[in-house]
C-alpha cells in the first residue's frame, strides 16, 4: 500500500469517526466536548468550501448547555400557559402553536443552515464570531492545564450575514496574531486592567489625586487594548463588523464607486465573482476606517494577487481620487449590527472599537436566541413578500422592520434598593419622578419580589439603579420562569457580565436569564463601574430616549450654558436631539462618561428596540 493511499484511508477514517461521534451526541448532547467536535467538523467543511454546512455546525456549537436550559424553560412555561387557556379556543390554539415554535428554536437536531435568517429585516447585519483554540490551548480550554487566556488568543471564524431574501453571506478565518502586547494576550491584559480598577475603587477613595491618576492609566490602557483588538487582531477584516448604510445618498455613493472599480477590473481583463464584489463593497464602505496598508492588504487577500500586479496599482490610484468622497462615509448613519460572540471573546468590549463607536450594536449569545426572540416579537416575515411592519400580539403596537417598539409610559424603576447609594438616589430620584412620577417605582426601599415580577410581565421598561443586576431581589432561577415583556435597563456593576463556572461550560448571567424569559433586550454593564460615571451615562440615555430633562427648563433652573455640567449633581446637560433607537442612544451615551472604562462597559443584548414618542403616548 502506498503512503498516499494510507494517508487517504486515515483521513477518511478520522472523518467517519468525527461524524459518528457527532451523530451519537446529536439528539441530546450532554458532553461539554460536543461544541468542540462541531467546530472541528465546521473547520473541515470550510476547507472543503462547504461554507453553508460549516456555518451550520458553528451555529450549533454555540451555547450547548444554555440550550438545554432554554428547552426546559420553554417546556415549563408552555405547561403553565396551556393549563390557564382552553386548548380548543382560537387563543389556546395560537398559544400552543407559538410555544411549539419557540420550543423548536432550541431543539438539538441535525446541523442545517439557518434559512430563517433570510426572513430577518433586511436592515440587520448578523456577525457570528467563533473562537477556535488550537493545539495545547484547545486542551487547556477543555480543562487540562492552566487556562489559555494567559498565553494566547484563539483563531477566529467570522461569518457575516445580511438579512433579507437577497442577503449576502461571507466567512473569514482570522489566524492567531503574532507579536503585539507585552504579555501576549488581549484577554490577559483586559483581566489585569479590570482587576487593578477594582483595587483602585476599593483602596484609593481617600486619596483623590492618586485615584484619578490611576484611573487615567486604566483609561489609557483600555484604549490601547481596544485599538489592538481593531487594528492588530482584526486588521482589514474589521470591515465584516460594519453595518449597512442607512441613507440613500450614501448607498448611491457606495454603489457608484463599487461599479467603477468593477468596470476598471473588467477593462484589465479581470472578472469579479459575487463574493469578491461583496467583499469589495465592504472594503469600500469601510475605507475611511482603514489605513493605507490595511486597505492594500484587504485588496490583495480579496483578489488573491500580489502587490506587484498592475491591477493593484490601478486600483490604489483610483481610490486616491475618490478618497475625499469616501471620507463622508465615516460619519454616515449605519443600520443595526447583531454580534454573536463565543464564550471567551465575549468578555472584550467589541462595541467600543473606533469603527463601531457610532454604530448601533447589540449582542446575542447564539442564533437560537435570535430566532426565538424574533419569532416571539413578530419580526419574522415571509421571504418572498416582506411587509414593512407587523403587529405584536403582546402590546398591540406596530413593529417596524428596524426593531421592537416599546411604550416609555409603561415603565417601573427601582432606585437604590440597598439604601447604600445615597448619591445615586440624590442625582436620579428627581429625574425619575419627573419622568414617571412617584407611583411608578421605588426609591430607597427594598422591593418585594412580586413587584419586580409584575413590572417585568406587564410593563415595557424596567429600570434598576443599584448594586449588580438586582438578582438579590429576584433570583435568576425565578426570573427564567417568567414571560417577560419589559426591556430591563440594569445600571449596576457587572449587570451585563457573562461568567462561566469553569472552562468547559457556557458563561451565563442576568442577560441570558432575561433573554430566556423572553425580554426583547437588555442594557447592562460588562464590569465594575463607579456610581457617578454610571449615573452620567444613565441620565444621558434617558435624555436621548425620552427627553427626560428639557434643555430650556434645565438651563433656566440651573443657569447652566449648553454642553456644560451642572455644579450641583455633576450631570451632563441634555442633548440637542432625541434618539428613540436604543442601540443608537447607548452608542451616543458612552462618550459622556468621564472614564473610558465606564463607557466601554455599557452593552446591549437582544433585538434592536425603539421607544415610542413619550408625549404622544401620554396624550
Amino acid at each position: 500500500m502506498s503512503a498516499s493511499t494510507a494517508y487517504l484511508r486515515n483521513v477518511l477514517e478520522s472523518k467517519n469517526i468525527l461524524d459518528k461521534t457527532i451523530l451519537m451526541n446529536q439528539s441530546f448532547p450532554c458532553s461539554p466536548f460536543y461544541s468542540v467536535l462541531l467546530k472541528q467538523k465546521a473547520e473541515k467543511l470550510f476547507y472543503e468550501n462547504e461554507n453553508h454546512k460549516g456555518f451550520a455546525h458553528l451555529v450549533d456549537a454555540h451555547c450547548v448547555a444554555i440550550r438545554h436550559a432554554a428547552v426546559n424553560a420553554h417546556r415549563d412555561r408552555a405547561k403553565k400557559k396551556l393549563s390557564k387557556s382552553n386548548a380548543t379556543t382560537q387563543r389556546g390554539i395560537e398559544d400552543s402553536k407559538t410555544i411549539s415554535q419557540l420550543h423548536q428554536c432550541f431543539q438539538f437536531t441535525k446541523a442545517d443552515f439557518p434559512t430563517w435568517l433570510y426572513s430577518l429585516p433586511p436592515e440587520w447585519t448578523v456577525v457570528h464570531i467563533s473562537e477556535m483554540w488550537q493545539g495545547h490551548e484547545s486542551l487547556k480550554m477543555q480543562g487540562f492545564g492552566p487556562p489559555p487566556l494567559v498565553y494566547s488568543l484563539p483563531k477566529l471564524i467570522i461569518a457575516r450575514f445580511h438579512g433579507g431574501k437577497n442577503g449576502s453571506f461571507l466567512t473569514k478565518f482570522i489566524d492567531q496574531p503574532a507579536g503585539g502586547l507585552s504579555n501576549g494576550s488581549l484577554l490577559a491584559e483586559l483581566n489585569t486592567i479590570l482587576e487593578n480598577n477594582r483595587i483602585v475603587n476599593r483602596d484609593f477613595r481617600g486619596n483623590r489625586a492618586q485615584y484619578w491618576k490611576l484611573k487615567q492609566e486604566h483609561h489609557d490602557q483600555l484604549k490601547v487594548l481596544v485599538d489592538s483588538l481593531e487594528n492588530w487582531w482584526l486588521d482589514f477584516c474589521k470591515c465584516l463588523l460594519l453595518g449597512e448604510l442607512c441613507d440613500a445618498a450614501d448607498v448611491l455613493l457606495l454603489n457608484r464607486v463599487t461599479s467603477s472599480v468593477i468596470d476598471l477590473m473588467k477593462k484589465m481583463k479581470r472578472n469579479v465573482t459575487d463574493d469578491e464584489e461583496t467583499w469589495l463593497k465592504l472594503l469600500i464602505s469601510c475605507h475611511s476606517y482603514l489605513s493605507r496598508q490595511q486597505f492594500v492588504r484587504g485588496l490583495l487577500k480579496i483578489l488573491n494577487t500580489v502587490v506587484r500586479n498592475p491591477l493593484i496599482t490601478e486600483l490604489v490610484g483610483y481610490f486616491k481620487t475618490v478618497q475625499p468622497e469616501l471620507e463622508k462615509l465615516k460619519n454616515a448613519k449605519r443600520n443595526p449590527v447583531i454580534l454573536v460572540l463565543d464564550k471567551v471573546i465575549q468578555q472584550l468590549p467589541w462595541e467600543s472599537i473606533t469603527m463601531l463607536s457610532t454604530t448601533p450594536v447589540s449582542r446575542i449569545p447564539s442564533l437560537h436566541f435570535l430566532n426565538s426572540l424574533t419569532l416571539k416579537h413578530t419580526l419574522h416575515r415571509p421571504v418572498e413578500k416582506a411587509p414593512r411592519s407587523a403587529i405584536s400580539p403582546r402590546t398591540n403596537l406596530k413593529l417596524p422592520s428596524i426593531g421592537v417598539e416599546v411604550n416609555p409610559n409603561l415603565a417601573y424603576y427601582v432606585l437604590n434598593p440597598g439604601q447604600d447609594l445615597p448619591g445615586v438616589q440624590l442625582r436620579l430620584q428627581p429625574i425619575l419622578e419627573k419622568i414617571w412620577g412617584k407611583h411608578c417605582g421605588l426609591s430607597g426601599s427594598i422591593p418585594v419580589e412580586q413587584q419586580i415580577k409584575q413590572s417585568l410581565m406587564e410593563r415595557d421598561i424596567f429600570l434598576y439603579c443599584g448594586h449588580g443586576s438586582g438578582s438579590k431581589y429576584l433570583p435568576n432561577d425565578h426570573l427564567i420562569k417568567l414571560d417577560c415583556r419589559a426591556t430591563p435597563i440594569l445600571m449596576g456593576c457587572s449587570s451585563g457580565q457573562l461568567t462561566a463556572s469553569g472552562r468547559i461550560v457556557d458563561p451565563t448571567g442576568a442577560p441570558i436569564c432575561y433573554l430566556l424569559a423572553g425580554s426583547p433586550g437588555m442594557i447592562g454593564m460588562l464590569w465594575e463601574v463607579t456610581d457617578v460615571d454610571c449615573d452620567r451615562f444613565t441620565v444621558r440615555l434617558l435624555d436621548l430616549l425620552l427627553g427626560a430633562r428639557k434643555r430650556d427648563e434645565l438651563e433656566k433652573q440651573n443657569q447652566t450654558p449648553p454642553n456644560q455640567k451642572t455644579n450641583k449633581t455633576d450631570l451632563p446637560s441634555p442633548p440637542e436631539q432625541l434618539e428613540p433607537e436604543v442601540l443608537r442612544a447607548v452608542a451616543q451615551a458612552r462618550p459622556i462618561t468621564k472614564n473610558f472604562l465606564t463607557g466601554a462597559a455599557a452593552v446591549v443584548y437582544g433585538l434592536p428596540i425603539r421607544t415610542l414618542d413619550f408625549n404622544s403616548c401620554n396624550s
